[in-house]
């Protein structure tokens, strides 16, 4: 009976260990620079430091350099939600909703 009480407790502490571990976004911001804009109506959201070629999928709010949004998540022009906040790896950041902003 004691040997299966301790074997949970061990999974339980490496699981957690696990967790604590994942990895965070770079502490140093990637020097490109894009402009987001609503698909919608065209109106510039934000102004975003992004790393890599990808799509974007996500945008971290420490490395969002100017935001021309009154609200979050909502385009100013036609008021249309475009992301969902949230946490991604314990970093505050939007996540973008498929087809409703784009980047130049």
């Amino acid at each position: 009976m004691t040997t299966g009480w301790f074997q949970f407790l061990t999974q339980i502490f490496k699981k957690k260990e696990h967790i604590e571990n994942m990895a965070k976004p770079n502490k140093k911001a990637p020097t490109s620079t894009v402009n987001i804009y609503c698909a919608k109506c065209r109106t510039q959201l934000y102004k975003y430091k992004k790393g890599g070629k990808g799509a974007l999928v996500k945008c971290f709010k420490e490395r969002i350099s100017e935001d021309y949004t009154t609200t979050p998540c909502h385009c100013p022009g036609c008021d249309s939600m475009f992301a969902r906040d949230t946490l991604v790896r314990g970093t505050p950041a939007f996540k973008m909703i498929g087809g409703k902003v784009m980047m130049k």
